[in-house]
């Protein structure tokens, strides 16, 4: 009895084995194409930095602004700070935020008027 069990159970998985392998569609084979697309990507752009090649722009990475790599931080003036600071305070006179907790539990900005919400130096409406 055990030994018709057993060749049952492996019947089964024999023919589930070959039910998935039947149901595939091909997807396997896509997989393995995707696989060899991307080796192909990644060796294609290695030879053209080993051999000073330009890159497609697909294959580039690199971040620049104004075809600089790194980003010069200017630091703001005294007057600039001190406006930004007005602009602020007169800002929070004209809006009121308050925090409210609603029914759920969740903290939430509340303003004393519209379109406050889009920018604490939003000066449209006044």
């Amino acid at each position: 009895m055990r030994i018709v069990f057993a060749a049952a159970i492996v019947i089964a998985s024999i023919s589930s084995a070959s039910a998935q392998f039947a149901l595939d569609h091909g997807h396997a084979a896509d997989a393995r194409q995707a696989a060899y697309d991307r080796q192909a990507a990644a060796d294609a752009k290695a030879s053209a930095i080993a051999n000073g090649r330009p890159l497609l722009p697909s294959q580039q990475t690199d971040f620049a602004v104004g075809g600089r790599a790194t980003i010069k931080v200017v630091p703001r003036t005294e007057e600039e700070q001190k406006a930004d600071r007005a602009n602020e305070a007169a800002w929070s006179a004209r809006c009121k935020p308050t925090v409210v907790v609603d029914s759920e539990g969740l903290r939430r900005t509340k303003y004393a008027e519209k379109d406050c919400d889009l920018s604490r130096f939003n000066t449209a409406g006044n």
